[in-house]
């Protein structure tokens, strides 16, 4: 009696596991890969999973909107994303453009220095109502060794009739700062003005233009 009453109590509880297996379902065990749909699928065992309902919110129709609209968000962030970045790259060229004025001054003061030069060679550098910066070394040079240790900063200019004006420059110094003034002396009695760098000098300069009445400019008085 008491043998057959424990089978039987043995068999019940089998049978309510049996049951409760079979009413929670759970991953399969065996190697599985998603497909385009987002199931779980072997094809040895033609086995997927889930097995989803035809109709409702777990269904395969419900299941490509879901993902579509999560595509279309992801898509959406991504453009977010990659304008917000665009947005912040051309800030930063506006910034750069509008907030470093002195590199461009510096950029064109660079360009009229044309380094160690004998005079008679800035013929062939200069355009009309040109000028350069140079340092003047001797014409003639049989080496290297006949180089000078100290050589002269000059401004060499073209007038518009092609002739070429050697100036040179005054440097003051005021305390711990240095000024520099061009000399004219022998063209202009007036002194010229005083400068803080060499770069606002030449842009001055740049910018001054001086009509002579013929329908040609000089940047200097010339006769």
């Amino acid at each position: 009696m008491t043998d057959s009453s424990s089978s039987a109590v043995d068999k019940l509880d089998t049978d309510n596991d049996s049951n409760k297996s079979d009413s929670s379902p759970s991953p399969p065990s065996y190697a599985v890969f998603e497909d385009e749909y987002g199931n779980l699928v072997n094809p040895a065992l033609n086995v997927i999973w889930p097995m989803r309902p035809r109709r409702g919110r777990y269904s395969l129709k419900e299941y490509r909107k879901q993902k579509q609209r999560f595509q279309k968000h992801s898509e959406q962030r991504r453009q977010n994303k990659k304008s917000r970045k665009c947005m912040k790259q051309s800030k930063r060229q506006l910034d750069v453009s509008h907030g470093h004025p002195p590199q461009q001054t510096k950029d064109n003061s660079s360009s009229i220095y044309v380094g160690v030069q004998s005079a008679s060679s800035l013929r062939f550098i200069l355009q009309p109502t040109e000028f350069r910066l140079f340092y003047m070394r001797p014409e003639s040079m049989n080496s290297f060794n006949q180089m000078p240790v100290k050589m002269p900063l000059m401004l060499a200019y073209m007038s518009s009739s092609g002739k070429i004006y050697n100036f040179g420059f005054k440097r003051h110094e005021y305390g711990s700062e240095s000024f520099w003034q061009l000399d004219l002396s022998g063209i202009e009695d007036r002194e010229q003005p005083i400068f803080r760098s060499m770069s606002a000098l030449i842009q001055y300069y740049k910018s001054f233009v001086i009509d002579r009445g013929d329908g040609k400019t000089e940047i200097f008085p010339m006769d």
